[in-house]
């Protein structure tokens, strides 16, 4: 009878050490390496039998340099994240990165930053089409950020050592039907930035809406990441219906960004991306160094 008393008292000590071992393990990754990415559940998720089930396919090839070389991890608290290059100003020499706001706690405007003056660090494995040989690292201001449900957004700021090329914002009248195809940027399980084709299917909610894509969808690492066209910024990866990315993803749409933007003072960003001077070409007869802003307008001589 003791012996059995002894052999129950260590068989239970043996999984209570089993337990926090495991425990402690799953805190580190938590804590240390990604985000908390929200889980969609399915009864939520109007698409959800169009979810294709595998696991998403990294590429990293040189064809895909366009897309990552405007994505940028994002590393905060001993977790991160992912962003992406929305514009760069030639004047002050700072780029601008839109990502999610859950990478921190409650909400920030742009005036309460100005007091609060919060940081971060972002990572970058290109220099436009270059490949560096290790990745660099930057410190970053962080303007605002929003953790309201279905209003998962923020904005930061950092000075580049190169020019960097961007995506801006699209347009406030840019649209795209079903079944359109996108690039969906980030550091999935804090990784390094990977491009990922996903398919648009529709939109979840009325006043604050969710955008949804299906296939190679985001895992706990990619939220913040961009959501792309050919030419424009278009969405925020902010959540997923399955943590083993075969479920389908939840992005903060184009209209909320450009709201917020400009609720915080920078609805200037959402227009860089229409200016005139990036669909004309510019001759400087007069400057040697012929060269502008992205979105400098030039203006006819009376």
């Amino acid at each position: 009878m003791l012996q059995r008393i002894i052999v129950c008292i260590s068989v239970f000590f043996i999984f209570f050490a089993i337990g926090i071992s495991v425990k402690g393990i799953r805190n580190y990754q938590t804590s240390n390496l990604i985000e908390n990415m929200p889980l969609v559940h399915n009864d939520d998720d109007p698409y959800a039998y169009l979810a294709k089930g595998y696991f998403p396919i990294e590429q990293r090839g040189d064809e895909y340099k366009k897309w990552l070389a405007a994505g940028v991890k994002i590393n905060v608290s001993g977790a991160s994240g992912s962003g992406t290059i929305i514009y760069y100003s030639e004047v002050d020499g700072y780029a601008y990165i839109q990502s999610c706001g859950h990478l921190w706690d409650g909400n920030m405007t742009a005036e309460e930053g100005k007091s609060q003056m919060m940081t971060c660090k972002i990572t970058t494995w290109y220099h436009n089409s270059n490949k560096l040989t290790s990745p660099k690292t930057y410190s970053a201001d962080v303007i605002y950020y929003s953790n309201s449900e279905g209003r998962d957004c923020s904005l930061l700021r950092f000075k580049p050592d190169w020019i960097p090329e961007y995506y801006p914002i699209a347009p406030e009248d840019f649209e795209f039907p079903e079944n359109t195809r996108f690039h969906s940027i980030g550091c999935d399980s804090g990784g390094e930035i990977a491009h990922y084709d996903v398919r648009y299917v529709g939109m979840r909610g009325d006043t604050w809406p969710d955008l949804i894509t299906t296939e190679n969808s985001p895992r706990p690492g990619r939220s913040g990441g961009g959501l792309l066209s050919d030419s424009f910024y278009v969405g925020i990866c902010w959540g997923t219906s399955a943590f083993d990315g075969g479920g389908n993803g939840f992005f903060t749409p184009l209209k909320t960004i450009r709201v917020y933007n400009k609720m915080n003072g920078f609805g200037w960003l959402n227009e860089v991306g229409y200016s005139l001077a990036r669909q004309i070409p510019i001759i400087d007869r007069n400057n040697p160094q012929n060269k502008y802003p992205k979105d400098y307008i030039p203006l006819p001589n009376n």
